[in-house]
């Protein structure tokens, strides 16, 4: 199984009827870098749409994006391509790629104030129906990788994971600690 896509999502306390215009600033500002490893290629607006993708920068590598759809507003960064290693290292890459840019996210000037992320709550997926079927086989491969990488994250915290049990949706995981942590150490725990 050659695991590419990765999907992670860091939740946040946004209401549904937050205003994604400071994302279009931020993220036109940071799609003019050329030098962001990603290579972010496009901008993406799709606040328009209830519970959707919200806005979302586009790139190479991987996609990132302030994310509407259920179960809650969040941070999304969506891996394509380029990841190497181990089933949980590269599960562990995406969680800190997206850790880092959520990071750099929250400390633009224009981020919505008032909004919280909620580092207690991750949602990880795998939306290659193709590689990674939501089927018990697939669980079997993945399950070891997604705890190693979530025990390395969390750390004594104890994450529950919750599988999605729903066949005809992408495989993975709702994944929530009983205590928040600051990002930065979440961050170092992933090296």
């Amino acid at each position: 199984m050659d695991l590419q896509r990765i999907h992670i999502k860091l939740l946040t306390d946004a209401p549904r009827t937050l205003d994604l215009e400071p994302f279009i600033e931020i993220f036109g500002r940071w799609r003019a870098d050329k030098n962001h490893p990603v290579g972010w290629v496009d901008l993406a607006d799709y606040a328009h749409v209830p519970r959707g993708m919200g806005i979302v920068l586009v790139g190479f590598q991987a996609n990132f994006a302030f994310d509407m759809s259920d179960p809650a507003p969040g941070i999304l960064y969506a891996a394509k391509k380029g990841l190497a290693g181990t089933h949980a290292e590269r599960i562990a890459s995406a969680m800190r790629a997206c850790l880092e840019l959520s990071r750099r996210l929250t400390g633009e000037k224009e981020f919505p104030p008032g909004v919280q992320l909620r580092t207690d709550a991750l949602e990880i997926y795998f939306p290659d129906r193709l590689v990674t079927p939501n089927t018990n086989e697939t669980d079997a491969e993945l399950r070891p990788a997604v705890e190693l990488a979530i025990g390395a994250l969390y750390g004594a915290s104890g994450a529950a994971l919750t599988p999605q049990k729903d066949t005809g949706l992408a495989y993975g995981f709702s994944i929530r600690v009983m205590n928040a942590e600051p990002l930065g150490s979440l961050l170092k725990r992933l090296g």
